[in-house]
């Protein structure tokens, strides 16, 4: 058999695949008339389970992202820190109890789905925790289920974070087992090598378009890549509930970890959570495989300024589209694709 008849049957083998879109493929535009006298008369707000929001943006479990501090800020702006888990349990429940103040529904805690994970979620449990996420990289895992399963046995008081996901399907897998709020978003983030070591990967805005078109209840956190405010508006409008944040955070002076000077210039560390110095912190001594990066990130002073500058860069653009509530932002808003 020759080859060509082989050629011409593969002519074309990616004709079917969908083409997926990034956040530098996208613009919105205002097709409507403004009646808003002032950014200040949108209101970005949102009940999630216990907690009611100001700014829909939470901070990543990550080791240099969340600490007491972190939660500590973003509780007292209306935002969610949710503490990492790469630590001893007493360890975590200690930064949680130092988290809160008199509202322990402030503070989010993360738990693994293997391990001393059951240990885990009673200590958090115990001291008040009822905002509880499911930490994993492939959140359409048996295992994650089974979590699921097993915190509801438990307790019918606690909002359940899960994912991550970055489907259609995957998202609606985690949603018909009772997950509350689903995270979407994979191999996006600036210290995931998910991408280049697995060829796993998924535009973060295309995968929340994707959940949005299947959603029925769990809330849709957008997260992987959210560089700026920009960003967290375009996952908004595409129809995420709220956005999830690492790197903008990391190198304010909340965040964990001490500030160093290179060449005269304030850093802070950021590592991936599959990096290995994050694997040796949480127990593994010598990681047989690296999926995360360590990098230094800017320095930014308080997490006030980067909370200031994204909760006014969402009023600003809900006030372009007419929207007082996030509901009347997705309802008006509209689209271009940048080529």
């Amino acid at each position: 058999m020759t080859a060509a008849p082989l050629l011409r049957a593969h002519a074309d083998p990616l004709g079917d695949l969908p083409v997926a879109f990034d956040y530098d493929h996208l613009s919105l535009v205002p097709r409507v008339s403004s009646s808003l006298t002032h950014r200040l008369d949108a209101a970005p707000t949102l009940q999630m389970g216990p907690l009611q929001m100001r700014l829909p943006l939470a901070a990543a479990p990550m080791p240099d992202v969340c600490g007491p501090e972190m939660c500590r800020a973003l509780a007292a702006a209306g935002a969610l820190g949710v503490l990492h888990r790469f630590q001893r349990v007493d360890e975590q429940v200690a930064e949680f109890t130092a988290s809160h103040d008199a509202a322990p529904t402030t503070v989010g805690a993360a738990v693994g789905v293997t391990g001393d994970y059951r240990d885990r979620f009673a200590g958090l449990y115990g001291a008040g925790c009822r905002i509880v996420c499911l930490d994993t990289a492939n959140g359409a895992h048996e295992q994650v289920g089974d979590a699921i399963r097993w915190i509801r046995e438990q307790a019918d008081d606690v909002f359940i974070i899960a994912g991550n996901v970055a489907t259609a399907e995957t998202f609606r897998w985690l949603e018909d087992r009772g997950a509350d709020a689903i995270r979407v978003g994979i191999a996006g983030g600036s210290v995931c090598e998910t991408r280049t070591e697995t060829a796993v990967y998924a535009p973060t805005p295309h995968a929340v378009a994707e959940a949005a078109q299947v959603r029925r209840r769990a809330l849709i956190i957008g997260d992987s890549g959210v560089r700026n405010p920009a960003d967290m508006c375009k996952l908004l409008a595409l129809g995420a509930d709220l956005v999830m944040v690492g790197s903008a955070l990391a190198g304010t002076r909340e965040a964990p970890g001490r500030v160093i000077v290179v060449d005269g210039k304030k850093f802070k560390i950021m590592r991936g959570a599959a990096s290995f110095s994050v694997q040796q912190q949480g127990g593994t001594e010598d990681p047989g495989y690296i999926e995360g990066t360590e990098t230094l990130v800017q320095y930014k002073g308080g997490v006030d300024d980067v909370v200031r500058r994204y909760l006014g860069g969402l009023r600003s653009s809900m006030s372009y589209m007419d929207a007082r509530t996030l509901e009347e932002y997705r309802e008006n808003v509209s689209f271009i694709v940048l080529r």
